[in-house]
Parts: structure tokens; sequence; C-alpha cells
């Protein structure tokens, strides 16, 4: 009877066990599946009528929401923008500006205060003749007020350049025709800098060494992994 006993004492610890090893990866795959296009997290109604409302309120940027560990992951969404700047907020920041105005009201004040300094920057390229190779700029902005600031870099090969600058004659739809089919035919070099200023950021983007930058690795087709 002892043996029968711890013998269905051990089913009955075997299968919780199993029903809560089942209930834990279920949990992990609802987490993963909250998770939506590049990176973003499922937000509450109120923050996502907040992210709207950004979108809205500042028209050339792209607002990115995403959970992330390190400079090197925020740059990887932020790589993904297409406007004039990339903006990357954690989803507790935002959910937090969503129900306390004076939470808003900060952060707000710091992304204006942030993309202010990065236009100055982007301005002082172009007068200098060193904003040619940057791709784009963006800006991260964590819990606390952490604020860090990207820069995606690319270099053409001699024939692209010379190709381009022969389409500057064209009109500006067959130049961004040209510019497009010209990077399909020949590997771009990419890299990323990052930087907790934007005095930072400039010295890191003249200091790029593209003799020592890999080239990319085609991938499949047409498409390349920049990654460095």
């Amino acid at each position: 009877m002892n043996k029968i006993g711890s013998y269905g004492m051990y089913q009955q610890n075997y299968y919780e066990n199993t029903l809560q090893g089942k209930k834990e990866k279920e949990a992990a795959k609802t987490s993963k599946a909250d998770k939506t296009g590049a990176g973003q997290v499922k937000l509450s109604s109120r923050a996502q009528k907040l992210l709207q409302e950004l979108k809205r309120t500042y028209g050339n940027m792209d607002f990115m929401v995403a959970d992330y560990e390190s400079d090197e992951e925020a740059a990887e969404y932020l790589s993904r923008g297409n406007k004039e700047y990339s903006v990357l907020l954690d989803t507790e920041t935002l959910e937090e500006m969503a129900t306390d105005s004076k939470t808003k009201e900060k952060y707000l004040g710091l992304l204006d205060e942030a993309t202010g300094k990065l236009t100055d920057l982007k301005k002082q390229l172009e007068e200098e003749g060193d904003g040619e190779e940057v791709a784009s700029l963006g800006v991260s902005i964590g819990k606390d007020g952490e604020v860090s600031f990207f820069a995606e870099l690319e270099k053409m090969s001699d024939k692209q350049r010379e190709r381009i600058e022969k389409s500057k004659e064209a009109k500006q739809e067959e130049a961004a025709k040209e510019k497009k089919a010209s990077s399909a035919k020949e590997q771009t070099k990419r890299t990323r800098v990052t930087a907790k200023t934007t005095e930072e950021l400039l010295r890191k983007i003249r200091s790029v060494d593209w003799d020592k930058v890999p080239e990319p690795q085609s991938v499949s087709g047409n498409k390349f992994d920049f990654s460095i």
C-alpha cells in the first residue's frame, strides 16, 4: 500500500510539474507574441493614443516603442526608421507619459531638446561637408530620462558615387532611382555609432575608419547583412 501510495503521489507531482512547465512555456510564447513590428510591445489604449499623437505632432520623426537592454539593441531599432529622425521610447516610459501629464511634459521637453541638438549637428555636418556619409540620425529616451544619440553611416564605392553625381543633373526622382539601383548592384559599407551627447557623436562620426569596416555579406538576392 505504501508503494502504491508513493507511486500515486509521484504521478500527481509529475503531472503537476508537467502542467506547470506547459503553463510557463505558454506564458513565454504569449510574452513574445505581444511584441510586433520593429520590436514594439503591446501597449495600453492610452499609450497607443499618445503614440499616435506624437506621430502627428512630430511629422519628421519615426517613433518606435520597444524594451531594450543596450545601446546596440536600441541602435538596431532606430536604424529601421525612414524619416529625418528616429525616436525610440521604452514601454514603461510611454505608459507613464500616457497616465501622468507632468511625466509627459518632462519627456517631451527631453525629446525637443535632443532633436534640437541633432538638428544643429546635422547642420554642422552639412556645412563642413562631413554629412555625406550620414544615412540617418536618431535618439533613444529611456527610463529616468536617459538619452542616447545614434547615427547610421554608409559609404558608397567610387563607382557608385560617380554614377550618382552624374544623375544629379537629372530630375530628383530619377536620381533617387539611380541611387537605389547602384546600391543594389554594388554593396555599400554601413556602420553605426552611439553616444551620450551630440558632441561625442560628432567625434565618433568623424573618426570612423572605413578601411576597418568589413564588406557587407550578402544573404539572398539583393539583400545584405550590414551588421558589424
